[in-house]
C-alpha cells in the first residue's frame, strides 16, 4: 500500500525541490497521496497539484499558516480550501509579510553590530531559491556572517526578533477562515509546538479547543508517546489524523514520505483532493 506524505516543502517558501522534483520523489519514495505546503504561500501547491494527478498520485491542495497562540508560533496546516478565497489569500499573505518583517527587523538591529550589512543592498539582494531556506539566511550567508544557512536563524532570538511581537492573527481566526473557505485546519508537528510543556495531553487539547480540526500525528520527531497521545485525541474527539515529512529538501534532514505512514491510517478523504 502506498504512502502519504501531507507536508512537504518547495522552492515557493524554504525548500529545495521544486514542485517537479516533488513528484517525482514521492512515485520514487512510494508516496501515493501528497500535499505541497508552502509557509504562507499557495504558489507552489497551485503548481504541484496538476503533476501529481498526471502522475496519478492523490494530491491535497495545502498551505501552512503561521499563527499566534498564548505566545507560541503555531503552524496551521490547512487542506481543502478554496485557495482562491479572499478572505483566506488576505490571511496568507498577512502571514507572509510579517514573516518578512521580522527579518527587516532583524536586519536593523544588526546594523550597529555588523556595519557591513546594508538595507539598500539587502532590498535588492536576492536568494537563491535552490538553497531553501529564506531571504534573510541568504544574505547573512553572502555577507560572511554566518557560515552555512541554518547558523543565521540564531540571530533571531539573540536579537529579540520574536514570534509573540510579530502580529501573527490569533490561531481560532486562522482556523475560522480556513474552515470558511471550506477547508480543514490541522495543528502541524503537535510535539514540536508544544515541546516544554509539562502536561503535553493538557496543552494540545486546548489548544485544539482553538477550532482545529485535526492533529499531524505521524511527524518524524514524535516520539512514540507523542505520536500515541495525538491518536488517542483525534479518536476521542473524532479528529482528523494526518501524517507528514515536512520535508524541506536539503535546506532539512527530513525525507519525502519518511514516517511510511499507509493511507488507511490518516483520514485523506476528509481532507480534500483528488
Amino acid at each position: 500500500m502506498p504512502y502519504v506524505d501531507l507536508h512537504i516543502h518547495s522552492t515557493v517558501s524554504d525548500g529545495t525541490l521544486t514542485p517537479e522534483s516533488i513528484v517525482r520523489l514521492c512515485r520514487q519514495n512510494g508516496v501515493g497521496a501528497l500535499s505541497v505546503t508552502d509557509h504562507d504561500a499557495v504558489e507552489g501547491t497551485l503548481a504541484a497539484a496538476p503533476l501529481a494527478r498526471k502522475a496519478g498520485l492523490w494530491y491535497v491542495p495545502g498551505v501552512e499558516i503561521d499563527s499566534l497562540w498564548q505566545g507560541r508560533d503555531v503552524h496551521v496546516l490547512c487542506y481543502g480550501a478554496d485557495l482562491g478565497n479572499e478572505a483566506l489569500l488576505a490571511c496568507v499573505r498577512d502571514a507572509r509579510a510579517r514573516m518578512d518583517q521580522m527579518s527587516d527587523a532583524l536586519l536593523e538591529r544588526m546594523l550597529k553590530d555588523f556595519p557591513t550589512l546594508s538595507k539598500e543592498e539587502y532590498a535588492a539582494f536576492e536568494r537563491d531559491p535552490a538553497l531553501g531556506g529564506w531571504k534573510m539566511l541568504h544574505y547573512l550567508l553572502f555577507k560572511g556572517v554566518t557560515r552555512s544557512m541554518t547558523e543565521g536563524m540564531r540571530f533571531y532570538a539573540q536579537y529579540g526578533v520574536t514570534y509573540a511581537d510579530a502580529g501573527f492573527l490569533p490561531t481560532n481566526e486562522v482556523a475560522r477562515r480556513i474552515r470558511e473557505a471550506g477547508g480543514r485546519a490541522v495543528l502541524a508537528h503537535p510535539g514540536v509546538t508544544l515541546r516544554g510543556e509539562r502536561d503535553f495531553a493538557r496543552a494540545l487539547a486546548r489548544l485544539m479547543d482553538e477550532g482545529l480540526d485535526g492533529a499531524e500525528c505521524f511527524y518524524p520527531l514524535h516520539s512514540r508517546d507523542v505520536r500515541e497521545t495525538c491518536l488517542s485525541l483525534c479518536r476521542r474527539r473524532g479528529a482528523l489524523v494526518t501524517a507528514g515529512s515536512d520535508c524541506h529538501g536539503g535546506f532539512q534532514d527530513t525525507q519525502i514520505g519518511q514516517t511510511k505512514t499507509q493511507l488507511s491510517d490518516v483520514s485523506l478523504e476528509l481532507l480534500g483532493g483528488s
